[in-house]
């Protein structure tokens, strides 16, 4: 019977708020910059949530997730697909929002281009696992989790543009955290593999999943530390001309 590491779900989640913390602050500091010079610090901000609080998070879930004992690995192109795709959706969603004036129809239209990429990430992320198994879905289970993906898109991009005091940002990457999360592991519980001997053996990776999943929390704590740089030298530039 599968079963979850916990200690592997509780690093997906702490991922997930950390990465969207940081990229409601890049995208704050870009709302104050010119809208000419803003493309730099949406990219952050999209490799913060595309990359570290989306796709991290959805690996590190997937890591967290023992079949019963069945061997698992990842095709490293597919892998490599739904990085891009999840960053590349939000960079989209979060230049539509920062572009001229606010407007619901804008937030909806980017909110489902955003969720529907999210939706893909994952389930191209799925794909990318390679065990011995056949996968039997539950398409309403399936349904349900891309509508949570593209509300919690609406809801991402909303917050992006609105939120500007620090409480109102760690408040609004918990909620994002959750829905995030909430997407993943209603997309996981929407899929059952079943073990089947006719298929080709799969060799187990040749590292543990504590360790690749360390080593893709250290990549996602590169990315922050470059992100909380950043956000150190917009402040003391603001401060500096506001003398």
């Amino acid at each position: 019977m599968a079963s979850y590491d916990i200690t592997l779900v509780i690093l997906s989640f702490v991922v997930a708020v950390v990465g969207s913390l940081m990229a409601l602050i890049a995208t704050k500091d870009a709302l104050l910059r010119p809208a000419e010079n803003r493309r730099g610090l949406i990219a952050l901000a999209s490799l913060c949530l595309g990359g570290v609080a989306i796709w991290s998070m959805h690996f590190i879930g997937m890591l967290a997730f023992d079949m019963d004992g069945m061997e698992m690995s990842y095709n490293g192109w597919l892998t490599a697909f739904s990085f891009y795709v999840g960053v590349g959706v939000v960079y989209v969603g979060l230049t539509l929002m920062t572009t001229g004036e606010f407007e619901i129809s804008k937030l909806i239209m980017a909110g489902v281009l955003v969720g529907f990429g999210v939706a893909g990430m994952h389930y191209s992320g799925m794909l990318s696992m390679q065990v011995q198994a056949d996968a039997h879905w539950n398409w309403g289970l399936v349904t349900v989790s891309i509508v949570i993906a593209v509300t919690a898109a609406i809801v991402a991009l909303w917050l992006a543009v609105h939120v500007k005091h620090m409480w109102q940002m760690l408040i609004s990457a918990v909620v994002m955290g959750v829905a995030v999360c909430g997407m993943h592991y209603t997309g996981m519980a929407a899929v059952e593999f079943v073990h089947n001997a006719a298929l080709p053996y799969i060799n187990a990776m040749n590292v543990t999943s504590s360790v690749f999943s360390l080593s893709i929390a250290t990549v996602d704590a590169v990315i922050i530390v470059l992100a909380i740089a950043q956000a150190i030298s917009e402040a003391n530039q603001r401060k500096f001309f506001s003398l």
